[in-house]
């Protein structure tokens, strides 16, 4: 567990969170510095006023507490948490790294934007033990895993209770969660094979293969070596159609009848009904001052571009704004993040927040760092990206 200050920065290349170096960071320290560690935040060293800070490259990413805001935890999560962690610590100890410089505060536990990849913090001067901080872990998501879910929420505890243990291994986890999945997928081939060995079963491949013609299975019959010609089959008319037919040409050759090929379509000329003048009825739109405009808040975003994209109302109490499907308001631009930012109601108070956007999000074009919440008032200007609004 880090007990330092954990400030967040975004500038021109990036956002970042920077931590203040520890003093007994030693040979981990090198081993960190030196290469690029799978699974591991890039991290650089800087000195600010003759002190050390590690900056760690977050862009793209979302930390582990703000990701459960935005999404309901589920026992996979909890799962592939499980594996990633135990892989992680695999990774250190091949490049001689210890594991308590493995952090597992929600804080420092990082989830990709683009494949839900988890990415951890690696601190140099980590003194805690991994199986403590382990534990915290399993206590924090607890209380955020959906409770609708009772499957989900017995294996989360039972997970914990097992961490409870004495001379528990997170291992021992890892191993416990990968037979339980071999388990599901023998079954799943046992029932699969079941269905497909039943009398009535189809594969899918041949139900919705067309029937050959008669005529397909004739030339195999021919083609078979027999030697013999198939019967023609002779198929005799309707008479009573035959009939109809002989009479009703008949009655054409008389003249009684016409032919069908001379019969004139009846031309169907289209009626239009009086045309009915009535004056629109004015359109009032309300002006709004925008350089002196004070007052109560809507909780209107206003669109200020050229594009055809539609004003942005807050109608709940928090509204997430992005690119992806998981976004309540979705703008559908490439430079506009998956979840971009977020817009929380209090009262009748506004606030805003980036979630860690690849393009920043821009209050009176400031950027705003990553979970800095910025009160909204009136007449402000928001951009998401390179598209704007106006606050009101």
């Amino acid at each position: 567990m880090i007990n330092r200050e954990i400030v967040y920065e975004r500038n021109l290349t990036g956002s970042y969170m920077k931590i203040p170096a520890g003093i007994h960071a030693g040979l981990d320290e090198r081993l960190m510095l030196r290469k690029k560690i799978q699974g591991a935040l890039p991290v650089e060293k800087a000195y600010v006023d003759g002190n050390g800070q590690y900056w760690y490259n977050i862009s793209g990413k979302q930390s582990l507490d703000v990701y459960c805001r935005i999404k309901p935890v589920g026992i996979e999560l909890i799962e592939r948490l499980i594996v990633s962690i135990c892989s992680e610590m695999e990774i250190l100890e091949w490049n001689m790294i210890r594991t308590s410089c493995l952090c597992l505060d929600p804080e420092l536990i990082f989830v990709t934007n683009s494949n839900q990849e988890f990415i951890f913090t690696i601190y140099p001067d980590g003194t805690g033990g991994i199986e403590k901080e382990f534990e915290q872990l399993m206590e924090y998501l607890l209380t955020r895993i959906d409770h609708k879910d009772t499957q989900a929420v017995r294996a989360a505890y039972s997970i914990y209770e097992q961490s409870l243990r004495e001379g528990y291994s997170i291992m021992d986890l890892r191993s416990v969660i990968m037979d339980s999945k071999k388990q599901d997928d023998a079954v799943q081939r046992e029932q699969s094979t079941v269905i497909e060995n039943r009398p009535e079963y189809i594969s899918p491949s041949y139900a919705s293969a067309p029937q050959a013609p008669e005529e397909v299975h004739r030339e195999s019959r021919r083609e078979s070596g027999t030697g013999k010609k198939p019967k023609k089959i002779k198929t005799q008319p309707d008479r009573k159609t035959g009939w109809l037919e002989r009479l009703r040409q008949k009655l054409t050759d008389w003249g009684i009848l016409e032919p069908e090929q001379s019969k004139k379509k009846e031309e169907v000329r289209p009626v239009y009904p009086e045309e009915i003048y009535t004056e629109p009825e004015p359109v009032i739109h309300p002006t709004i001052c925008l350089s002196s405009y004070v007052g109560k808040a809507r909780g209107v975003l206003l669109y200020q571009g050229s594009d055809k994209l539609e004003d942005i109302r807050m109608e709940g109490s928090s509204l997430r704004i992005g690119y992806g499907k998981d976004a309540d308001i979705r703008i559908d631009r490439d430079t506009v993040s998956n979840l971009h930012a977020r817009i929380d109601r209090e009262g009748d108070a506004y606030y805003i927040e980036d979630l860690n956007s690849t393009n920043g999000t821009f209050v009176n074009d400031e950027p705003l760092a990553y979970k800095e919440r910025r009160k909204l008032e009136s007449n402000d200007s928001v951009r998401f990206a390179d598209i704007r609004y106006r606050f009101v």
